[in-house]
């Protein structure tokens, strides 16, 4: 269940678009998102009561493996499931926009992932791009750190590259530890570049594609 406490919520665009993360959500079925059941309302409390994962998150599951990273088997069928479910939003024209480790459950005995927090989530149309520049910085495609940048389906395929390489290696491709302001400005130059040598030589040891 998820709870949310409307008077705690101080930014305008999270109040005015409360209610469109279960409007989004009411629309999808598939095995590998997470099913909403109903909408409950009480006093200022709002509750999503979804299809409930046993499981943990990817990045506990990924974490808790030796060295850290998956095996390119188990990467590669956790990888088929996660494109399924993009695919599926995509064909239903909605944007998760906030893909990322944390927002992927596995849903125990079988280890099928559960897609979660459409929070963020928007319908898309090609006459009428997203502006709103949103998501988590270290998994956001290039284009949402420029202001004024419109963006369509494409903002998720980037963060499921960002998913599947740190599966894989175990660490996020563009991060960096420092002060706040220090590490969003390092990691945005980071992010425009894309993959360089420091990566490639990281990935040496994947099989080749």
């Amino acid at each position: 269940m998820k709870i949310i406490d409307t008077k705690k919520i101080k930014d305008e665009y999270v109040r005015n678009n409360l209610h469109r993360e279960a409007r989004i959500m009411s629309t999808l079925k598939h095995p590998y998102i997470v099913r909403l059941y109903e909408t409950l309302k009480a006093s200022t409390l709002y509750c999503l009561v979804t299809e409930y994962a046993t499981g943990g998150d990817m990045l506990d599951f990924v974490k808790s493996q030796e060295n850290r990273r998956l095996n390119e088997t188990t990467a590669r069928f956790f990888t088929r499931q996660l494109l399924s479910a993009v695919a599926y939003l995509h064909e239903k024209s909605v944007i998760h926009r906030d893909l990322k480790m944390e927002n992927i459950l596995l849903d125990e005995p079988k280890h099928n992932i559960k897609l979660i927090d459409f929070g963020l989530s928007n319908i898309y149309r090609k006459h009428d791009p997203l502006k709103t520049h949103c998501g988590s910085p270290e998994y956001a495609a290039p284009e949402l750190f420029v202001p004024g940048k419109t963006y369509g389906p494409e903002i998720d395929v980037w963060s499921l590259g960002v998913i599947m390489y740190a599966m894989m290696l175990g660490r996020l491709p563009f991060c960096f530890s420092s002060s706040e302001e220090y590490h969003r400005h390092n990691m945005m130059q980071m992010i425009q570049k894309g993959l360089t040598s420091v990566h490639e030589k990281e990935m040496q040891a994947l099989t080749p594609s």
